[in-house]
Formats: C-alpha cells, sequence, structure tokens
C-alpha cells in the first residue's frame, strides 16, 4: 500500500516594521523557512502567500 505524503503545517505572518515597511515570513512550526520585506501591507502578503505556495509544491 502506498504511503501518504507527510502533511506540512506552514503560516504566514506579517509583521509591521515602519509605517512603510513590513516583513513577511512562513514558518513551518519553530522553524522560519522564507522571509522578505515589502512597502506596503498588500503587498508583503501577496508575496508571503506566494512563497507559501511555492513551499508546498515542493517534496518535502
Amino acid at each position: 500500500m502506498a504511503k501518504l505524503p507527510a502533511m506540512r503545517m506552514l503560516e504566514v505572518t506579517l509583521i509591521a516594521l515602519l509605517p512603510q515597511k513590513w516583513e513577511w515570513q512562513v514558518w513551518e512550526a519553530d522553524m522560519l523557512l522564507m522571509s522578505g520585506h515589502e512597502t506596503s501591507r498588500e503587498t508583503a502578503q501577496i508575496e508571503g502567500n506566494s512563497a507559501l505556495f511555492y513551499l508546498l509544491r515542493c517534496p518535502i
């Protein structure tokens, strides 16, 4: 019988650093996998979500 792939629980967080600077982070448990900086909250959310979906496509 084939094994099911391991389930991953990823989380995107946004942190306001300055009024015009936001940091996005993608976490798995207590491990930071990816991060970046953007000039608006909306852009940070989009980039964080894009990174999350990129990581979901990668094999474990």
